[in-house]
């Protein structure tokens, strides 16, 4: 039962952090879209773009635990 509930949670917390990598994605496109928003800012596009997809790939890892534990469970 505390293994299930701690399931839950950490899903619930993955479906957040989808939700914000989501938004921080269509931030980053709309910000390339402008010319000189990463000159003006300072903001490496490439390395946000990278550090996002490392973000979604831990997520879709820890689904991957997530859901072989709940097998095995």
């Amino acid at each position: 039962m505390r293994e299930n509930m701690a399931s839950d949670r950490m899903m619930q917390a993955i479906r957040t952090l989808e939700r914000a990598i989501d938004r921080l994605e269509q931030d980053m496109d709309g910000f390339s879209s402008a010319a000189s928003f990463e000159t003006t800012s300072g903001v490496d596009t490439a390395a946000a773009r990278a550090a996002l997809q490392s973000l979604d790939s831990l997520i879709i890892e820890l689904k991957g635990h997530d859901l072989k534990g709940r097998a095995g469970g």
